[in-house]
């Protein structure tokens, strides 16, 4: 079990799910590639929870957002210019994007109704996303800035986090409608949706590895949490990383040899660590007393 401090903390029936801008260099996205990336977290070093942007070493540490409620990263466009985000600023949450310097906010769910941002299409076209708009939590789809609304769910138990495919095909989330919270696929038009884990305990937050062919997800227990990996026909499951206190939100790098995430493990609000994929390496990124979770890495972006 993973605890989304970004989003879970601040509203019921389901979990969160779970960087581009001019700051100076950043680390490589792959081996002798001249790219950069940036990582965009949450942070309450404010007093309340802004987004800020740093790079993938824990340095270049910048603010984006300005604003008295509270904000959290969600995913970086498909291009690295403008990043989803949820945030409290409007009635019962929302999808909000704005661009990579923080300029541009724009609230893409002017609805009463709890809505939450699942993911970009990778053409980033669309946007998918999550609401208890008509009753129950189900997935929807639209367009990028935010018109043509399209329901992709409807069922009675909570659907929730959806995460677009690498490939545009199918769409990951979270559904309980078996009795437990486990992930499953669909068809990007809702068809087909089929479970690619099961068993007892939470399975939640799903991240596609890039290239598509596998899922992560939050699993574990309250007291052992885990990040999980599942071949996306639900074969091949195994564990990335053990934790002791709580993973508060996870995020693979471009290239996908590494994993920047959130922990409990020296600060009880939360520090971000990055590690290599199969959970060596470890490395702390940020050292305070404030809460820093919720991480999201940037596509690779050209100098």
């Amino acid at each position: 079990m993973m605890r989304e401090v970004a989003m879970k903390s601040v509203m019921p029936l389901a979990a969160l799910t779970l960087a581009a801008a001019a700051l100076g260099p950043a680390a490589a996205a792959g081996a002798g590639t001249a790219t950069r990336s940036l990582i965009a977290f949450a942070s309450n070093r404010s007093g309340d929870t802004e987004i800020y942007v740093m790079t993938p070493d824990g340095t270049g540490v910048h603010r984006l957002t300005r604003s008295p409620k509270f904000d959290s990263p969600q995913q970086w466009s498909p291009d690295g210019k403008k990043l989803l985000f949820y945030s409290q600023r409007g009635r019962g949450g929302g999808v909000y994007v704005m661009n990579d310097d923080g300029s541009g906010v724009r609230n893409l769910s002017p609805n009463p109704a709890f809505t939450a941002p699942g993911s970009w299409s990778p053409d980033g076209t669309k946007i998918v996303f999550w609401s208890n708009r008509d009753g129950s939590n189900d997935i929807y789809v639209m367009s990028s800035d935010g018109s043509h609304v399209d329901r992709l769910t409807d069922d009675p138990a909570s659907d929730s986090n959806p995460a677009w495919s690498p490939n545009g095909k199918s769409i990951a989330f979270t559904s309980d409608r078996s009795g437990t919270p486990q992930i499953y696929v669909m068809n990007v038009d809702g068809s087909d949706p089929r479970p690619v884990t099961s068993g007892r305990g939470a399975h939640d937050f799903a991240r596609w590895l890039p290239g598509g062919h596998a899922i992560a997800f939050g699993g574990g227990t309250k007291h052992r949490p885990e990040i999980d990996v599942v071949n996306a026909d639900g074969t091949g499951l195994h564990t990335v990383l053990h934790d002791t206190t709580y993973i508060g939100g996870f995020y693979f790098s471009p290239d996908g040899r590494k994993v920047v995430f959130s922990s409990g493990r020296d600060q009880a609000a939360g520090e971000l660590y990055v590690m290599n994929t199969d959970g060596t390496g470890v490395k702390r990124l940020t050292n305070n007393k404030f809460g820093d979770n919720a991480p999201v890495w940037s596509p690779a972006l050209k100098p």
